[in-house]
């Protein structure tokens, strides 16, 4: 996945009637279809993303981020918020302060509101251990570390990523026989910070005053393999990691039981994006906002009528908006996608995966309605339209890396994104921006970013509930509070 396919641009004459709305200002005739039923009753109609299918999704992050990214257990559409409540631990036994010698049994109390996933146990800041089963009790060799003063480290991570650590001090004092070296371990490829696909081989080195017994390679504390015999080699295939930042860690043991470990973090299906210089505002041209009436087609307005339509905008570098050139049919994609009747929803990837398979027809050639037209298949010659117009992938975006955000759409890419609605933005007005929760209402509703201000210190959104709602379809949501109600990833088309 390359950088370039976000800044592309491909000059292309169209000479067609156009009109068009923006993002900044929406002064444009506006594009009335007498098939759209006013709606005041707000209806939305997306679906939560399959967690399973999400964590496959390419992932966009920026450089600042990369080393700070948490990996949701789901996309926390049902929430509207990730979760960001850290576990609870607490070390047992030794005591601390206590003198400890031989093999030591560490154990600990871990607590979460969703759930533990992993208890790790670091000697002096080097993790040595971890169990995913409770009662947590974890086996140490005090041999391996010198008689002296040493800190014993429990960290319980949940499976949204949020990990807490406490430590106590022990005094080492073990009378000192036979072998009490180390082992030296590196992992030699791929460097650390990567980005990585597909299957990789990582190699380890590791030496040893008599000879390694053993080396393991984990992933995020879990085991990958174990290799007993040199060139420490592994594959490790990268499909089952989801996409963003994870840690790989050897450990090398000699057949004293001395251990030693050494990690690298990596970067899977993830594209991390070089420092850029970007505007303070910025603010997309979009197509007439649209309105999805009484369907719950609002996945479909976002990703074909309002995305998809910009994406080809600016790769053609067209001077307007024409529903026979470029602006493109929610009735396609919503018809197809839909889970249920009319009233039902989709889910953003279903769409997005029908606009990198099939693509999608023009406005023109399949016009929307929300009265009779959700039941309609597309005819041949609509399919044969729409395959001139596929996307070649598409990519998701945490809700909480703003700068990766503000890069696309500075970059000219509008961003997908879910929202947990209250009432108060469920019923915006002119001048409204939204910045804290009514107390009431959570109406999960799909449309995009198309633009920002630092001035105001948030995005402007662009929704599919026609010209009465908001500032005539548009609205501003606080930076800081997006990620509280929105769902956890956010999508952009390559």
């Amino acid at each position: 996945m390359k950088l370039t396919k976000f800044l592309r641009g491909i000059a292309l004459s169209i000479s067609a009637t156009f009109f068009f709305a923006s993002c900044q200002k929406d002064n444009s005739s506006n594009f009335s279809d007498p098939s759209v039923t006013e709606n005041n009753s707000r209806v939305s109609g997306v679906v939560e993303d399959d967690p399973a299918l999400v964590q496959k999704v390419p992932m966009i992050i920026s450089s600042d981020f990369s080393t700070h990214f948490i990996e949701p257990t789901s996309n926390t559409l049902s929430r509207g918020k990730q979760d960001n409540t850290l576990p609870t631990v607490s070390i047992t036994t030794p005591s601390n302060a206590s003198t400890v010698s031989g093999t030591v049994t560490v154990r600990a109390t871990a607590s979460d509101n969703v759930g533990v996933k992993l208890v790790t146990l670091s000697v002096d800041g080097i993790a040595i251990a971890t169990t995913s089963s409770s009662p947590y009790s974890i086996l140490w060799n005090s041999a391996t570390v010198s008689n002296a003063n040493h800190t014993l480290t429990i960290s319980a991570k949940d499976a949204a990523g949020n990990t807490r650590s406490v430590s106590i001090q022990v005094i080492v004092n073990n009378i000192v026989i036979g072998d009490i070296t180390r082992p030296t371990v590196s992992i030699t490829s791929p460097a650390t910070g990567s980005s990585v696909t597909g299957t990789i081989n990582v190699g380890v080195s590791g030496s040893d005053n008599v000879g390694i017994s053993s080396v393991r390679l984990s992933a995020d504390g879990t085991l990958i393999s174990t290799l007993t015999s040199s060139p420490f080699s592994f594959s490790l295939n990268t499909t089952t990691l989801a996409s963003g930042t994870h840690t790989l860690t050897a450990t090398a043991t000699d057949a004293a039981g001395n251990t030693n470990t050494h990690s690298i973090q990596v970067t899977v299906n993830t594209t991390v994006l070089p420092p850029l210089p970007i505007p303070a505002s910025f603010q997309l041209a979009t197509p007439p906002v649209g309105n999805q009436g009484n369907e719950g087609s609002c996945v479909a307005f976002a990703t074909a009528y309002a995305a998809r339509s910009i994406e080809h905008y600016y790769k053609t570098s067209a001077t307007g908006f024409n529903t026979g050139a470029n602006i493109f049919s929610p009735e396609y994609v919503y018809n197809q996608t839909k889970f249920g009747d009319c009233g039902t929803g989709t889910a953003i990837t279903l769409a997005l995966d029908l606009l990198k398979n099939q693509g999608v027809s023009t406005y023109q050639s399949m016009p929307y309605s929300d009265v009779n037209g959700c039941s309609l298949m597309p005819t041949g010659d609509q399919v044969a339209n729409a395959s001139s117009y596929k996307i070649s992938s598409y990519a998701a975006i945490p809700n909480i890396d703003q700068l990766a955000i503000k890069t696309m759409i500075a970059s000219k890419h509008p961003v997908i994104a879910t929202l947990i609605m209250d009432n108060s933005i469920v019923n915006a007005g002119t001048g409204f921006l939204w910045n804290t929760y009514s107390g009431s209402g959570s109406l999960p509703h799909t449309l995009i970013i198309c633009g920002y201000d630092d001035a105001k210190n948030a995005y402007k959104v662009m929704n599919s509930w026609g010209t009465s709602w908001g500032d005539a379809g548009f609205t501003w949501i606080d930076y800081n509070f997006f990620p509280q109600k929105s769902s956890y990833y956010t999508y952009v088309i390559q």
